[in-house]
């Protein structure tokens, strides 16, 4: 198969993205030390590294010394060759970065959504705007956006629903809307979704090929990595434990219906209504319930503990159907201390080969890496393989170059 590739066209767009990914991986590195990685000839190879440099996308950087004394040029990506903007819409807050190609962060903001997220799109617009200015970046540097979202989005239509913490999102068309005002490529995925990426990417999923990501914040969502790959099931949904049934009828209220039954039992909200029940408290917030649980508080201890008993059950639950070597502990409140210790508990209450459980290491950032993983993806398959047909962009071989960028 290969020879038949590198005679054509297409072969010349995968050859392109050897060279490139060889180049991102192991750069500042010379032609020839790319020609002997990629097993392509001396001369394809200098061709292509010429392209990639008139295009921009590598540059020379020095040089190195050969076996019978001469040099040679070495090139490296140029981080400047184009930019990609992230975005992580929570219920509450909207957190957006820009980065270069070299997967570096220029800089990254947070904001509250205002009057509950209404005018989520003009926000988002105006701080991307603010950034670019701010870093004197040209629109049409701008190479891919990726919009992390607290909801399900189709696969097929693009569309987002089941989105309770964020109304104003299903049925407002945000990806088609962002693309148009933009003029540039955008992606919308399940915020969890992108976390369990970053977690992949640069956090504790590191070399873990199968785990799943438990977000446990305002609600609680899972992320589902299967052997070094998001499952995102058949219209998206797949990980949206929040509304998995682990209430009676009796128990089912119109909040559950809403929010889903586990995400009224197994999330922050659901830490607040206990201990306000239990102290007649109901003004309290959820730091302050953990101050108070530090403390020693047994009505606070309490309500974590039950909520922590819940997202054990679910993680239990999950563990059963799809095997995870580990379970990463994420999201605003899934992460801290007290939660990891109470869910390890009961999961070795619940099952006798107990799932292991970590915390996450990448904190509130998980959702951003996985968006700039995403978009670097994105932007790589796009310009060096534009034309690849499905059968060839599923195969085994084109699946673990593309890995370089999606996973490195």
């Amino acid at each position: 198969m290969s020879g038949i590739l590198s005679e054509s066209a297409l072969g010349r767009q995968v050859n392109g993205q050897m060279v490139m990914d060889c180049i991102i991986q192991h750069g500042p590195i010379s032609r020839a030390q790319v020609a002997k990685m990629t097993g392509l000839s001396k001369q394809t190879v200098s061709e292509l590294v010429l392209m990639l440099e008139e295009c921009d996308w590598v540059r020379q950087v020095g040089s190195v010394q050969g076996r019978l004394g001469r040099t040679a040029v070495t090139y490296e990506l140029n981080p400047c060759a184009g930019y990609v903007a992230v975005v992580d819409l929570g219920g509450t807050q909207l957190k957006l970065g820009i980065a270069d190609m070299a997967g570096e962060f220029l800089e990254e903001i947070r904001a509250p959504l205002t009057d509950g997220g209404a005018h989520v799109v003009e926000q988002l617009l105006s701080n991307l705007a603010e950034l670019l200015e701010k870093h004197d970046i040209p629109r049409s540097k701008l190479l891919q956006v990726v919009v992390g979202v607290p909801g399900i989005v189709d696969r097929k239509t693009r569309s987002v629903h089941h989105a309770p913490n964020l109304p104003a999102l299903p049925g407002g068309g945000l990806e088609t809307v962002l693309r148009g005002i933009l003029a540039v490529p955008v992606l919308l995925e399940n915020e969890v979704n992108l976390a369990a990426i970053g977690e992949s990417w640069r956090g504790k999923g590191q070399g873990q090929g199968s785990f799943i990501f438990v977000a446990v914040g305002t609600g609680i969502g899972m992320g589902v990595m299967l052997d070094g790959m998001l499952w995102r099931g058949a219209r998206g949904g797949a990980g949206e434990i929040g509304y998995m049934p682990v209430l009676t009828d009796e128990e089912m209220d119109e909040v559950a219906r809403h929010h889903g039954a586990l995400e009224s039992v197994a999330s922050g909200q659901a830490i607040l209504r206990l201990y306000g029940e239990a102290s007649q408290n109901p003004s309290i917030d959820l730091p302050q319930v953990f101050d108070l649980a530090a403390s020693g508080d047994e009505l606070a201890l309490r309500a974590i503990d039950r909520v922590a008993r819940s997202c054990a059950r679910a993680i239990g639950a999950s563990a059963s159907v799809l095997d995870p070597e580990l379970c990463i502990l994420g999201g605003s409140i899934g992460g801290r201390p007290e939660m990891l210790e109470r869910v390890r508990y009961w999961l070795t209450e619940m099952m006798e080969d107990p799932l292991p459980v970590d915390a996450s290491s990448l904190g509130k950032r998980a959702g951003l890496l996985g968006a700039l993983a995403l978009a670097l993806r994105e932007v790589n398959g796009r310009h060096f393989s534009p034309q690849l047909p499905e059968s060839i962009k599923h195969s085994e071989t084109y699946l673990n170059m593309e890995s370089v960028i999606q996973m490195d």
